[in-house]
């Protein structure tokens, strides 16, 4: 394994192909960092089952209970979110949505920050496997305008073999980095919809608490009345 990938950077040019190579890593660090966030630290996999929890915490008028289960549920962003509204559930409704939408947006640049930088690496990859196919054109080339018989066909033949082997090995890294572009996407716009979903769903519920113990209030003081 060591001697054909050896070989295939000789083939390709090692200056180009180390480029590559580098860009490759960089890649695929990115990529495990971002699976790593998305699958495993920020996404809440239950996030129906712990809404419901929350919705019946909070018609329980139990709010402290529902800001710590947000609270062992962390680094969950949603969690996260929704315990910012919680902690302002008796101010206004205006009062609340701020918080929300302060939190969302406290929330949301962590999903999306390093992950454009893939289409950058893809675009780079691409273009360093054109670059080295441009050097083994050149090389094939300069070797047609200087030598004659088999020695010229041997020259011509590495040219192209180093175009070739840079142009495939760019293009296979870009296609891997889109690939893993795609899906981690995919991913994030996941998170961020339900984030938005349930930060609306939150204001409701919030709010029906609060016509709640309104109405409860008003029926207090109907019935001292009489």
């Amino acid at each position: 394994m060591l001697d054909f990938i050896s070989r295939k950077f000789e083939e390709g040019g090692p200056e180009i192909m180390a480029s590559i190579t580098f860009v490759l890593f960089l890649s695929i660090v990115i990529i495990i960092e971002r699976a790593y966030r998305y699958f495993l630290q920020y996404d809440l996999a239950n996030s129906s089952g712990f809404m419901a929890a929350i919705q019946k915490m909070v018609m329980n008028n139990s709010i402290e209970n529902a800001i710590r289960l947000c609270k062992k549920a962390r680094p969950k962003l949603l969690p996260f979110v929704m315990s910012e509204g919680l902690k302002r559930a008796n101010d206004s409704t205006e009062e609340i949505e701020h918080s929300l939408d302060t939190a969302a947006l406290t929330a949301v640049p962590k999903l999306t920050k390093i992950l454009p930088f893939l289409g950058t690496t893809a675009n780079v990859a691409t273009l360093l496997g054109l670059l080295g196919t441009l050097f083994g054109l050149m090389k094939s080339f300069g070797a047609a305008a200087k030598l004659t018989g088999s020695a010229k066909a041997t020259a011509l033949a590495a040219g192209i073999a180093e175009a070739l082997t840079a142009t495939s090995f760019g293009l296979g890294t870009a296609l891997m980095c889109l690939l893993a572009y795609g899906i981690l996407s995919l991913k994030q716009s996941a998170i961020v919809d339900d984030i938005n979903k349930n930060v609306a769903r939150l204001i409701d519920l919030l709010y029906t608490r609060k016509m709640k113990i309104k109405g409860n209030t008003t029926s207090g003081g109907s019935f001292d009345a009489d």
